[in-house]
């Protein structure tokens, strides 16, 4: 079922100011995004525009990775080392799907923002990003905190500060406190 067009474009918006993380392999510009512009994501089909796709937390992060080393024939070791970065953001305009009005108001469920199927979200990204938003605010597919899907074209001076916080070489630095 596609998504009301109109319900997108029209959903609330609201400022957001928030630290994010997010891991990625030592070799690339994470504020890049060409990656998922590349290979798609939960947001973005593959081949269409960048995405940084950050957590609210270092919990949620570990287990975004681990869920993407599950998916990979090599596992989570495979995917390492990796440098997880700390990002701060002062956004003026975020279509937060962890509220439920505004869930209600696009036509979408948790369920679906979380699920295996990607039609739907990948929608809600091409018409978020189409119109403008920064960022897209949502449940992590993980089930472990948010997601920010942010849109590294739209950001313009919302980035305050992005500084590497950790290197994880092996799988034992995924458990350690920060």
């Amino acid at each position: 079922m596609t998504l009301d067009r109109t319900a997108v474009a029209t959903a609330p918006r609201r400022p957001l100011r928030t630290a994010a993380f997010r891991n990625q392999p030592p070799r690339y510009d994470p504020r890049s995004g060409a990656g998922a512009r590349i290979q798609g994501g939960r947001f973005n089909p593959p081949n269409s525009f960048p995405v940084l796709y950050l957590c609210e937390t270092r919990p949620c992060v570990v287990a975004e990775l681990e869920r993407q080393g599950a998916r990979h024939v090599v596992g989570v070791d495979g995917l390492l080392p990796r440098v997880l970065y700390r990002y701060e953001f002062a956004l003026d305009r975020v279509l937060d799907l962890t509220d439920p009005a505004t869930c209600e108001h696009v036509g979408v469920t948790t369920r679906e923002l979380t699920g295996d199927d990607l039609s739907r979200c990948r929608e809600i990204g091409t018409q978020a990003h189409d119109s403008g938003d920064q960022a897209i605010r949502t449940p992590s597919a993980t089930g472990v905190d948010n997601v920010l899907v942010v849109f590294p074209e739209s950001l313009g001076a919302s980035l305050l500060d992005l500084v590497p916080v950790e290197q994880w070489a092996g799988v034992e630095d995924l458990s350690a406190k920060p």
